[in-house]
């Protein structure tokens, strides 16, 4: 199986099989972000040059994706005094920020208001779970309603990156996504995968990390199996070698060339400590371990501030796999009970720990789900299970969060009406939202992909950065 065909069973098999283990974890590290080397295109794809003086930009971006949309209204943009349907059963807290509120359930980050900004006027239309998880994690809107038939039409975001960006620091990945790059709950919506730029630009998966803080955590990718020594891995490269050109000596055909260059990477990441400490969440002080909280998205975005500083440019973090936002029933006390708290603790201590380290400048973070929440309770847009208990599915105006990335943070972009439910000013379309990314990561939000007949596929974004972020 090979990285990025989205199946559910990820288990090792029993077997220790040494022919078919170690070229299991050669095939599967084969596919990964290999951008930053000389010679590997996407499949039958090229792209125009960035723009004259951005590529050398050294920025990465973190994504924290809350599968099933965030409700804005009981988070990042209160509505206090709006009528009780409304505004719901939380209270608004002031912020370090003078003239930002938040949501009470979330005291962790309002206390780093410095840090980001809030775009609280953010919409795209489309209500349905597939095309709107379609474009937000692709920079464009799927057309196929219903989860069982989620299909990833265009590139996704960390594969564009990985592609024009490549990896800050070989032999990290370009591009890692924690835990996975799907909604397992669909089935499989593989919205974080590569499409036509071809598997160089899958990303590399970190699979489920423990709901534990004491730091014992291994890539199941990264592990040989335990009758494989570094020693027998190097005599089994050592054969590819000898097999012939196009294996393991470098080949002047192209498909032949990026073969033994994925292999030699792979080869590479299992044998290069430095890519296995990266992983190790072990080698982080237990206070600090213990700031970001025990639950995985906690650390999970440990291990994401350790990646970003290996080198690895771009992650997605799936917050929402195991309990997602989607909160059609029982919205208050699903929020404030399973979800608002650890989202608080893990944004919250990434955001100062990036900050302390001196890496919040040069690291973009990005909090968005595919769409909000009805601004009334109990209002049916999209499913016939929400009640009066819980928000159904809202995508014509919601809140997203950017913080660092030499972005002006500390202040709010756009607003919502009185009732969070359309913009009131300063409408933001989620292509702006996107093309700010692409900007602040150095690359030309205006590029241009063709396929092999040379026919150009759709750019970056059809949408312009944010000029009040810049």
């Amino acid at each position: 199986m090979l990285l990025g065909s989205h199946q559910r069973d990820f288990r090792r098999p029993a077997t220790s099989d040494l022919f078919v283990r170690s070229r299991r974890s050669f095939l599967r590290l084969s596919c990964l972000g290999l951008g930053a080397l000389p010679g590997v295109a996407g499949q039958g794809t090229r792209a125009t040059a960035a723009l004259p003086g951005t590529a050398a930009v050294d920025t990465s971006c973190i994504v924290l994706f809350l599968d099933g949309g965030l409700s804005h209204i009981d988070s990042l943009d209160p509505k206090p005094h709006a009528p009780a349907e409304i505004r719901g059963e939380f209270g608004v807290i002031d912020t370090s920020v003078s003239g930002i509120r938040v949501s009470d359930q979330l005291p962790l980050l309002a206390r780093q208001a410095e840090h980001y900004a809030l775009i609280r006027s953010v919409h795209h239309g489309n209500p349905s779970h597939a095309p709107a998880e379609h474009q937000m994690l692709t920079g464009w809107m799927g057309t196929r309603n219903g989860t069982a038939r989620a299909v990833i039409e265009t590139p996704s975001l960390g594969s564009i990156v990985s592609r024009l960006r490549g990896s800050r620091h070989p032999p990290m990945p370009a591009y890692v996504a924690i835990p996975w790059s799907f909604h397992h709950a669909y089935g499989g919506s593989p919205f974080g995968a590569a499409a036509h730029l071809g598997p160089p630009y899958e990303p590399f998966e970190s699979g489920h990390l423990p709901q534990t803080a004491d730091g014992r955590y291994e890539v199941p990718e990264l592990k040989l199996p335990d009758d494989v020594s570094r020693a027998r891995l190097r005599k089994r490269f050592g054969l590819l070698d000898r097999i012939g050109p196009g294996f393991g000596r470098t080949s002047s055909i192209g498909p032949l060339s990026r073969m033994s260059e994925f292999h030699r990477t792979a080869f590479t990441m299992l044998e290069d400590d430095r890519v296995r400490a990266a992983f190790d969440l072990g080698r982080e002080p237990a206070a600090l371990r213990n700031r970001y909280g025990s639950h995985e998205w906690g650390q999970g975005a440990l291990l994401a501030r350790r990646l970003v500083e290996a080198g690895v440019t771009f992650i997605m973090m799936q917050c929402g796999l195991r309990q997602d936002w989607d909160t059609h029933k029982q919205n208050f006390p699903t929020l404030k009970d399973k979800l608002l708290p650890p989202l608080d603790r893990a944004v919250s201590a990434l955001l100062s720990d990036l900050a302390q380290r001196g890496m919040l400048q040069k690291t973009l973070v990005l909090l968005m789900g595919e769409f909000g929440r009805t601004p009334r309770i109990g209002e049916i847009t999209s499913n016939n299970n929400t009640d009066q208990s819980g928000r159904d599915h809202w995508p014509n105006c919601f809140t997203c969060l950017l913080a660092g990335g030499g972005l002006r943070t500390g202040q709010v972009v756009g607003s919502s009406d009185r009732i969070g439910a359309y913009p009131r000013d300063r409408a933001t379309h989620a292509h702006d939202l996107f093309a700010t990314m692409y900007h602040t990561l150095g690359i030309d939000y205006h590029t241009i992909f063709h396929d092999r007949q040379s026919r150009p596929i759709p750019v970056l974004s059809d949408g312009h950065p944010i000029p009040e972020l810049l």
